[in-house]
């Protein structure tokens, strides 16, 4: 009795008569097999998607306009990007501003300081306003690529402090480096921050609002040779003991949106107060966790500060357009007037919100937790903490199972299908789901493995579009084919409609999402807003359609299915198209070894392959699917034929509006190996290459003919430390495949000079004390022998941070840089002996870069550079290599 009432109710809600189409039979149109959706209906939800990819495009594209000086008086208090544009090309104008050189140490630093002073004549008597010039010296652990031990001498910072007259203890830190690396204008990185520093700090000063607290800017000389300078500061500098909280400003592209990829730790109030104020928020703790994972090769001062200073604070940076990041064409031309309003808004809006808010005088009260936090498409921030995180994903996944569970009853009385058997056939068809994610990345892969046996790889780097064509078009194919032949092989014994088959697939894909959530909340990972947005959804559309809709459903039912999931889908192609924007550009710099092809191909199937969950479903309702298939197949294989048999997929661009160089760092070096009697055993000159992308170095052969002379470096890595090569940071891990190309001596103004001033014996072993001498930027290469134990040394550090083995035992690396002063380097090591040990106790190798300069290039290296083509960017200096066996 009670089966029969339920099966009245569920009837009632059923339409008594299928829609009729005038080009259908109706005996067809009311069979429950029928398939109701005509393909004409897919190709619109394809042609949607395309449509919602290029407005989310625009959107990430979207700046405000610049404000000119000529119209300052019309916003006061504003910021003006005109006047921020016009310090950066003063900035620019010097050319690169390598630590160390006169550049750097003295014409930056005038610039700076004249741009202050002036500032400082046009203040409000309300403001005081305080500068300081500092020089510093120390030496720290960076457990950054393989690790290293960062000493550093007379590393300089312009240091700012405004505030009122009523004197706080308590400040904001505002942080940018004005040195660029060797060749760059650095215009981007990071000019144009402290430009929009100076420009903040002129309005902050000419206004009538009293500060409540200190805003200190930090104009620091020494980021680029891995953070001394702020290290200096935040250590040694009198203002340090009263900053409270920070704020960074960085670069890893030129132009764009600057993005707030890491926040905290902790003080879950600094995020608060950024959604509440920036006018233009671009933020995402999933941005945050993709950069502390370690996959994008980089760092910045937030660590310095996070790790050295206990601060929290936030960390900026500009990612779009990372073509020219740390090249010769990081030029003020990349830098649109409007990225620099949008960013000078934005920190200007931010810093005042800091330094007049209550947060900071009290700053250990407010420091307990963690915040969820992401933009929707720019236009505001949506944030909770982690426990309601928590809660918002409980009650999500429960929800979910709630609304499967609701439909395993229902379609027992809709379509006759079991409880159990619903679940059962649920089960597999999540399986097919995963099957089909995994078939597509391993098709993307073939298809990466053939573009790389026809010598056609990274055809996406200049133009991403290629990607869309070789990899997203096929993991929709694969997924749709998969779904498709499962449902007609394994589910062809289900007697329902196309409706109930559709149902089970799109609740398999919410399986998928709902565990993907909950180890999320297990494993308290914050990205898993991605996974509740599509939970969710996923679900409210599950409720919403069974009330709407019954057992048919005609095409409204498809523009309810497309509203409901298209949320979560922009969202999430909001924030995959800006993870690619970041990691394309970065293939380019990533080393030969990184295997870029395949690595995109993996990235691209794998991300598009989850946007696309709840849209392969519906291939299991359309007529002549036949149709679509032929039609993506045709467009892949036209665009496979194209990219193989014409020149339309080269790699690289060198036109000025659309950079895309291949980068080359060569280092005209000088090699001298020496045995155990310090006699020179081996002595080599050359061209060192670093294969900075997988293309590397035999695409410019045509154009640079001695490159087919060049050797990869393989037997060298075994017989000496660091592949006796003048590596200028510790990536050997990373940048592990590189050629040598036989070549004249350089030209050594500056020789290098190692002398052992000591050695003694210590209670368990033995200390030698070291001195060496040479150029500004200088690398020591330790590596004690089998049973040999390098203890301490007399370095400002707590211990010996050790690198990756070499011959099975540890190495370390001292990256060594002084200002414009030539300071030695003197330190001594201890080492603990073995009783019976008998011969040397260590490999020493010292490099040595003239980056700047008279000795930066010899007539011989500045003749190979020369020929190198318009889509090249090479950066290029000299270098020796000494070892010795102590």
């Amino acid at each position: 009795m009670q089966d029969q009432l339920l099966r009245n109710r569920f009837a009632e809600q059923l339409p008594t008569s299928v829609p009729s189409k005038r080009t259908h039979n109706n005996l067809q149109e009311k069979s429950k097999f029928y398939k109701p959706l005509p393909c004409t209906h897919f190709f619109g939800v394809l042609c949607l998607i395309v449509v919602v990819f290029t407005l989310v495009i625009i959107i990430e594209k979207q700046l405000p306009a610049g404000l000119k000086i000529a119209n300052e008086a019309n916003h006061p208090d504003s910021f003006i990007a005109e006047r921020a544009y016009r310090v950066l090309r003063n900035l620019t104008k010097i050319g690169p501003r390598t630590a160390g050189s006169f550049e750097n140490e003295v014409l930056a630093v005038n610039i700076l300081k004249q741009e202050i002073e002036g500032i400082m004549k046009e203040a409000n008597d309300h403001h005081v306003i305080e500068m300081d010039v500092q020089r510093a010296s120390g030496a720290f652990n960076l457990e950054f690529l393989d690790g290293m031990t960062n000493v550093y001498q007379d590393m300089q910072n312009v240091v700012v402090k405004v505030g009122s007259r009523i004197a706080s203890p308590h400040s904001l830190l505002i942080n940018c480096h004005f040195d660029s690396v060797v060749d760059s204008p650095g215009a981007s990185d990071d000019g144009a921050s402290c430009a929009v520093m100076l420009e903040i700090l002129r309005v902050l000063s000419k206004s009538n609002r009293i500060l409540r607290h200190n805003v200190i800017f930090l104009f620091n000389g020494g980021e680029e040779n891995f953070m001394p300078a702020s290290h200096g500061f935040i250590t040694q500098h009198r203002w340090a003991k009263e900053v409270r909280v920070f704020i960074n400003l960085e670069a890893c592209g030129a132009g764009g949106r600057e993005v707030l990829f890491q926040a905290g730790p902790n003080h879950p109030w600094i995020l608060e107060t950024y959604s509440e104020e920036v006018p233009y928020p671009y933020a995402s703790s999933l941005a945050q966790e993709i950069f502390q994972s370690g996959v994008i090769p980089g760092d910045t001062d937030y660590r310095i500060f996070r790790d050295f200073g206990n601060l929290s604070g936030l960390d900026f940076a500009w990612s779009s357009n990372g073509y020219v990041y740390h090249t010769k064409f990081d030029t003020i031309e990349q830098i649109p007037l409007g990225s620099l309003q949008r960013t000078g808004d934005n920190i200007l809006a931010l810093a005042r919100g800091m330094a007049q808010g209550h947060y900071i005088a009290d700053v250990d009260r407010y420091k307990q937790g963690n915040l969820v936090f992401f933009d929707f498409l720019g236009a505001f921030v949506v944030r909770w903490t982690m426990p309601i995180a928590d809660m918002i994903n409980i009650v999500s996944v429960i929800f979910s199972i709630y609304t499967i569970y609701e439909n395993a009853k229902k379609v027992q009385y809709t379509d006759d299908i079991k409880e159990k058997q619903y679940l059962r056939k649920l089960l597999g068809c999540t399986l097919t789901a995963l099957i089909s994610w995994i078939l597509s990345v391993f098709a993307t892969v073939i298809i990466a493995a053939l573009l790389t046996a026809f010598g056609r790889t990274m055809s996406w780097y200049a133009r991403p579009l290629w990607a869309f064509f070789l990899y997203v078009i096929p993991t929709l194919l694969v997924c749709m084919a998969t779904v498709l032949l499962h449902a007609k092989l394994f589910n062809s014994d289900l007697d329902v409609s196309p409706w109930a088959k559709f149902q089970i697939y799109y609740d398999a894909y919410q399986v998928i999402w709902t565990v993907v959530l909950f180890f999320g909340i297990l494993l308290r990972i914050r990205s898993s807003f991605i996974a509740w947005t599509w939970t969710f959804f996923a679900a409210l559309g599950n409720i919403l359609k069974s009330k709407l809709y019954g057992r048919f459903r005609d095409s409204k039912w498809l523009l309810l299915h497309i509203s409901v999931m298209g949320l979560p889908f922009v969202q999430c192609f909001y924030l995959m198209i800006g993870a690619l924007y970041l990691f394309i550009p970065i293939m380019g710099r990533a080393g030969a070894g990184s295997h870029a092809e395949f690595l995109i191909a993996i990235m691209v199937s794998s991300l598009f392959s989850m946007l696309f969950s709840f849209v392969v479903p519906l291939v299991l309702l359309v007529r002549g699917v036949e149709r679509i298939f032929s039609c993506l197949v045709g467009l892949f294989w036209i665009s496979l034929a194209l990219l193989i048999l014409t020149p339309s997929g080269f790699p690289y661009s060198g036109e000025p509006g659309h950079l895309a160089p291949q980068r080359f760092m060569i280092a005209h070096t000088q090699r001298t190996f020496r045995d155990s009697t310090g006699a020179v055993a081996n002595q080599s000159t050359g061209y060192w290459i670093a294969d900075m992308d997988i293309n590397s170095p035999h695409t410019v052969d045509r154009h640079v003919p001695d490159m087919q002379k060049a050797n990869l470096v393989t037997t060298d890595c075994d017989e000496y430390l660091y592949c006796g090569l003048p590596y200028i940071v510790p990536v050997l891990t990373m940048i592990w495949k590189t050629h040598w190309l036989p070549g004249p001596p350089p030209t050594i103004l500056t020789a290098v000079n190692m002398t052992v001033i000591k050695r003694e014996n210590i209670p368990g072993g033995e200390r030698v004390t070291l001195k060496v001498e040479g150029p500004t930027h200088i690398g020591v290469m330790v590596s004690p022998m089998e049973g040999v134990e390098l203890t301490r040394w007399s370095l400002k550090t707590q211990y010996p941070l050790a690198g990756p083995k070499w011959k099975g035992r540890e190495t370390y690396f001292i990256y060594y840089a002084y200002g414009l002063n030539p300071v030695p380097l003197v330190f001594h090591m201890d080492f603990k002996v073995p009783s019976d040990h008998k011969g040397p106790i260590m490999d020493l190798a010292v490099t040595s870069h003239y980056l700047f300069g008279k000795g930066k290039a010899s007539p011989s290296l500045k003749h190979l550079v020369a020929q190198f083509p318009q889509w090249t960017a090479v950066t290029y200096w000299t270098a020796t290599y000494d070892s010795w066996i102590i």
